[in-house]
């Protein structure tokens, strides 16, 4: 039983992305939104708990991206698609989301491919992807500051960002993990989640691509491996 605990934390995850894809077709766009969140979470939890109980398997890092694949590359897509579908009525701009499967799963299969164990990410990881165009759904409905909002939601911001995300995705830089049980061996991860917490309390969900960048900017330059 305890070799499953986290392969059922995983399946939770992956029906949470399945609804989010229902609740994007239906256009209840803040509860889809919300719904990816929890997946990013339970993503967080599933990976936490098979480590701390010694369970992890190839089967788990293959269930485990597989619903990475579900509730960060397909949900944010149909999210986002359908969003930009009421919001803008721009089917050529609609039909740019489907680069955010395509390239995560190119990201999945990539990370799935490697043979040995690193302490960091090659590339953007799907969550953090999955995490920015749940967010600016967000940032449409509850940021107050006009001129925020018009800037991050318009047709242009949306296009650079699928697109540039996308690349990012199966860049050849290295990314740092922020992986709870190795945390506390690591000070500047720690001042980076004191930081990100700073942000969101001040900014709300417009902090978080304040945040990736931020994210993508150290791990660019190497300042956090």
């Amino acid at each position: 039983m305890k070799k499953n605990i986290a392969h059922i934390i995983t399946l939770t995850s992956l029906s949470l992305g399945l609804i989010s894809i229902i609740t994007s077709f239906n256009c209840q766009f803040e509860v889809a939104s919300y719904l990816i969140f929890g997946c990013l979470f339970l993503d967080v939890v599933d990976g936490t708990i098979a480590r701390y109980l010694k369970t992890c398997s190839e089967f788990g890092k293959q269930l485990d991206s597989l619903s990475d694949f579900i509730g960060f590359g397909i949900a944010p897509a149909i999210l986002m698609y359908n969003f930009i579908n009421v919001e803008f009525d721009n089917r050529i701009l609609a039909y740019t989301t489907f680069l955010i499967p395509i390239f995560s799963a190119l990201r999945l299969a990539k990370y799935n491919s490697e043979t040995t164990k690193k302490k960091y990410f090659t590339g953007l990881t799907t969550p953090v992807n999955g995490l920015l165009f749940s967010a600016l759904v967000l940032i449409k409905i509850q940021e107050k500051n006009l001129l925020i909002s018009t800037i991050l939601i318009n047709q242009f911001t949306i296009l650079i960002l699928i697109v540039s995300m996308s690349i990012l995705l199966i860049a050849p830089i290295r990314t740092f993990n922020l992986r709870f049980d190795g945390l506390t061996q690591d000070k500047r991860k720690l001042f980076f989640i004191f930081i990100s917490i700073c942000i969101i309390y001040l900014f709300n969900f417009t902090g978080i691509p304040i945040l990736i960048l931020i994210y993508v900017l150290l791990s660019v330059f190497k300042l956090i491996i």
